[in-house]
């Protein structure tokens, strides 16, 4: 049985833009580092194969210039025509634009949004929604779709191999309200073709394949968020266009509990939340098909300058069975706080990078194993590579400086940076409240023991600024 409502309303396009302005952005450097957070501003370093062009962009201009085009859609919403959808097994089809109220449940049904270029506010109020055979929610229009949580939702979906999430847009998606949106999915969970956009909220997301996951971009700025998932976590992924594939978190309390990669995009910015990641393979990869294309070309690691993974705010924690902060470009730490629990076989590491790890703020403790062990590249605050003389069970509590940590899995290696680790001073390493021995900053960047240079080749000789490399 369909459903259909079909009033006709005139399209009024929303004009999207987006310019690139420096503002900062307030991060909490919580548990690391005692006190209030910093002012720091992220850069989203744009650079080409030939030359480095340094732009500056940050994450808070991109939800500002977001924020303005929902309030111009808001302004239209308020306008539009108001409808109420209760809901019927079979096809639930919206094919005009307008706020809808869905009410109901349906245990063989889905909503189906075909307006065209129109704009759809979809208000779910206590609804469930379950499609043994197909996306519980398919929007099929170009025009974008806001989805507003009330009271506890649940959509459950087997979908197709040609629309395979629960949610399933070819338009952009943005999610926000005080309501639960439970959802869970034999494929994907959320898949949009376009923008993928969280304000507010309760998305809790149990998937086989990937948790969420948007075409052009994925950009989190609130609410409460928990993943579930067979393969990707959360994701952003285009590889035909290199300037997209940009995965944005900005605020919310995020918890992807299972995952393959738990957060996995071209280039990934990282300006404030909670974040807690677990993964059985790499914790946060910076990756697409393109960067590893030109990681095998003729021409070198011209992918350093495509793939980015860019932290300057918020906590994030990673738990990794592979490697916990990977980039097949490069790395930026200039603010925010972030423990890595690494792996504990030698396989993997706890930090990886082809190009570049740079360190102007924030603080970062990573453990896990010496065999493919490296310090950041550059730093302008102290940064130590650690290898231990003998492997620490999990559970051990490692304490330098400001910094504490108590991975879950044994490591025998440390890399840790902080603004309290001042040059020329040194700080008393201590592993279950026990001296094991001094670290000794005789500049920024320091090490003991085995690490790989850029591009995982072994080095020997001081590196830039001081930086001690030794051949493994």
């Amino acid at each position: 049985m369909e459903n259909n409502i079909t009033t006709e309303i005139p399209n009024e396009p929303i004009k999207k833009s987006i310019s690139w302005q420096k503002i900062t952005i307030i991060t909490a450097a919580a548990l690391l580092v005692a006190g209030l957070g910093t002012a720091v501003t992220l850069e989203l370093i744009n650079r080409n194969n030939n030359q480095d062009q340094n732009t500056t962009a940050t994450v808070s201009e991109i939800v500002e210039a977001s924020n303005e085009q929902e309030e111009s859609a808001e302004d239209y919403f308020a306008n539009a025509a108001q409808y109420t959808l209760e809901l019927k097994d079979g096809e639930n089809k919206i094919t005009a634009a307008g706020v809808y109220t869905v009410t109901g449940s349906t245990d063989n049904g889905y909503i189906h949004i075909n307006t065209g270029d129109n704009k759809v506010k979809l208000i779910l109020s206590n609804t469930s929604i379950k499609n043994p055979s197909g996306p519980a929610i398919y929007v099929e229009s170009n025009g974008n779709v806001h989805i507003e949580t009330v009271g506890t939702n649940t959509l459950d979906a087997v979908p197709t191999e040609d629309l395979d999430a629960a949610i399933y847009s070819k338009a952009d998606l943005i999610f926000k309200g005080d309501g639960t949106l439970n959802i869970t999915s034999t494929l994907d969970g959320i898949g949009g073709k376009d923008d993928v956009k969280i304000k507010s909220g309760t998305i809790n997301v149990t998937a086989s394949e990937d948790g969420i996951k948007g075409k052009d971009s994925l950009t989190i700025q609130g609410g409460d968020i928990t993943v579930s998932a067979g393969d990707d976590g959360l994701k952003a992924s285009n590889d035909e266009d290199q300037t997209k594939g940009i995965l944005t978190i900005s605020g919310g309390n995020i918890v992807v509990a299972k995952s393959k990669e738990g957060i996995e995009a071209a280039q990934i910015n990282i300006g404030g939340g909670n974040i807690d990641v677990t993964a059985s393979d790499d914790g946060v990869n910076a990756a697409a098909d393109f960067c590893s294309q030109m990681a095998m070309s003729p021409t070198g690691n011209s992918n350093i300058t495509v793939c980015k993974v860019n932290i300057a705010g918020g906590t994030l924690k990673v738990n990794a069975g592979g490697d916990g902060l990977d980039s097949n470009g490069s790395i930026y730490l200039s603010g925010g706080t972030v423990y890595v629990d690494g792996p504990s076989n030698s396989g993997n590491a706890a930090l990886d990078y082809d190009g570049a790890f740079e360190i102007t703020g924030g603080s970062i403790i990573a453990t896990g194993m010496t065999g493919m062990a490296i310090n950041a590249s550059s730093a302008t605050q102290g940064s130590a590579l650690i290898n231990l003389s003998q492997t620490y069970s999990a559970g051990s509590t490692v304490t330098i400086g400001d910094v504490s940590f108590t991975p879950s899995k044994s490591f025998n290696s440390i890399m840790v940076s902080s603004a309290g680790f001042e040059k020329g001073q040194s700080y008393e390493l201590k592993i279950n409240n026990q001296a094991v021995q001094t670290v000794e900053f005789t500049d920024y960047l320091v090490g003991s023991g085995s690490q790989a240079g850029p591009g995982g080749q072994a080095q020997s000789g001081a590196g830039p600024q001081g930086q001690q490399r030794y051949t493994r």
